[in-house]
């Protein structure tokens, strides 16, 4: 072979481009010209856009997970939010059904005594927001169970209420919890005052069905009282706030051969399917220790009172 015959220039693997500063210097040329450019024809605007729009699909590819766990997250975090809120609103509500209640009966007070002005106002009670955790399981008796008990300023012989009217009274107390006598208790009196006509008596419960909860007893026959009516705590047992709403005259049958008429009513707090409630202070304090009847639940203060309401 003849020497002739041989390549002088290297292989393909070894040759070698420009050199580093020549690609500098062009490369520098470049973009000194690309700025001149866009500076004075708006060029890069353009590209940016084109770009923009050519690797959106990839931008939406890439964020999709992200999107769907944030959404996942927010779908799970929904229900407890929502759970939370409405606990919040129901409690606000009770709290706002008692001040309603006691701007009514102040109002009440102010058209009748207009003239005595200088009467103390009365203050709100103070109360303590609750939630009924279980209903008691003996079947003769109308009592549940709060989940709020002395630590938290529960007092024996409290008034429970909820937003549509007096529901019962603690009569029993613990560190965390408290057993609440329901209106419709066969134990259960509250002093209450007609609401039309202001005559005061003794609601007592009456938990058969079939006679609307609650009886309005020792009533003269011709007592102004009417179906419809509404019945509130008369304030006179120093443990109920005047005001309150307690039970709406159901019936009212009168016979020739008594005295006393046969009232029946309903109570107006959701006794059978209410939830949220508020525990108020009783006015005064129970001093002496509770009085234990025979079917066993503490006799409350009302029931002292009970005789010298009804005269």
């Amino acid at each position: 072979m003849a020497y002739s015959t041989f390549e002088r220039t290297p292989p393909p693997f070894f040759r070698q481009g420009p050199s580093a500063l020549t690609r500098l210097l062009l490369f520098s040329a470049l973009a000194v010209l690309l700025m001149a450019l866009d500076v004075r024809f708006k060029v890069t605007p353009l590209l940016r856009q084109g770009l923009s729009v050519a690797i959106y699909p990839l931008q939406r590819a890439a964020q999709a997970p992200v999107d769907w766990s944030r959404r996942l997250g927010g779908y799970l975090e929904a229900p407890a939010k929502a759970q939370a809120e409405i606990s919040r609103l129901q409690r606000a509500n009770v709290a706002l059904s008692l001040q309603a209640q006691i701007d009514a009966q102040l109002r009440l007070e102010n058209n009748r005594l207009r003239a005595l002005l200088h009467l103390q106002q009365s203050l709100p009670p103070k109360s303590v927001a609750a939630q009924i955790s279980a209903q008691a399981a003996d079947p003769f008796s109308r009592t549940v169970v709060i989940d709020r008990g002395s630590l938290q300023g529960v007092e024996l012989g409290a008034p429970v209420i909820d937003e549509t009217g007096l529901l019962g009274q603690v009569t029993r107390d613990y560190p965390w919890s408290a057993e609440v006598t329901l209106v419709t208790d066969r134990d259960a009196i509250v002093p209450v005052q007609n609401q039309r006509t202001g005559e005061r008596g003794v609601v007592y419960g009456e938990p058969g069905l079939g006679q609307g909860g609650m009886e309005l007893r020792w009533m003269p026959a011709a007592a102004d009282v009417h179906v419809g009516d509404v019945l509130v705590t008369s304030g006179v047992d120093g443990i109920y706030p005047a005001g309150l709403r307690v039970a709406r005259v159901t019936s009212v049958t009168r016979q020739r051969d008594t005295a006393f008429a046969r009232v029946m009513c309903a109570p107006l707090a959701d006794v059978d399917g209410g939830r949220q409630v508020l525990v108020l202070q009783p006015l005064t304090p129970l001093v002496a220790g509770p009085k234990v009847q025979k079917s066993g639940k503490t006799a409350s203060a009302p029931a002292a009172a009970a005789s010298a309401s009804s005269r």
